[in-house]
């Protein structure tokens, strides 16, 4: 009678170290997914203001070439050039932000395994479809494997996703600090001239 009783609270007990490596494959799984809707997010952006800020180059330059007198008369070359140097300066950022990484460096999981990752599209396409077929079958073949790799993918996602964030809020200060010294600069030009 002892051991029936006992024999479910070991099968719970495994039920529950399965379902926290489930759980934890969930979070990385729900992580993941929230990165890459986050890179989506910066990348439109991005996106955004280097359309923006292209419109208003495409505006300002045939307007500054036709308009020369008017602009030295008023003294409004300072502003203008600010401007367009904003311009160029948000184009430039959000153009790096939107540039795919670099991915010449193959991605490595786990220290004393020295294939590469099959998980990641950049070992990938430098493969050949035999060396690929067996380093998954290698990789799949453990499962501290699976998890590491997982982990490095979330890893890498993150790393890029800052440096996307940390690049667009560069951007979106120069463009906003930018566009407040043109109008200053151009108050200041109308009121000495």
């Amino acid at each position: 009678m002892v051991l029936i009783e006992e024999y479910p609270l070991i099968e719970k007990k495994k039920k529950k170290k399965n379902g926290s490596k489930k759980e934890v494959i969930n979070i990385i799984r729900t992580t993941q997914r929230n990165n890459v809707e986050l890179t989506h997010l910066a990348d439109n952006k991005a996106n955004v203001l280097l359309s923006l800020n292209a419109i208003m180059l495409t505006f300002l330059i045939p307007n500054v070439v036709s308009n020369t007198d008017f602009i030295m008369e008023r003294h409004l070359t300072i502003p203008l050039a600010m401007l367009a140097i904003t311009c160029f300066l948000t184009i430039y950022i959000s153009t790096r932000v939107l540039m795919p990484s670099k991915f010449d460096k193959p991605r490595y999981f786990r220290n004393g395994y020295k294939n590469h990752s099959p998980l990641f599209f950049g070992n990938v396409y430098k493969m050949e479809p035999e060396s690929f077929f067996k380093n998954l079958d290698e990789a799949f073949s453990n499962k501290e494997n699976i998890m590491d790799m997982l982990k490095q993918h979330l890893f890498y996602s993150g790393q890029r996703l800052g440096y996307k964030m940390t690049w667009i809020r560069r951007a979106f200060n120069i463009f906003l600090v930018g566009l407040l010294l043109t109008i200053v600069s151009t108050f200041i030009a109308f009121l000495i001239g």
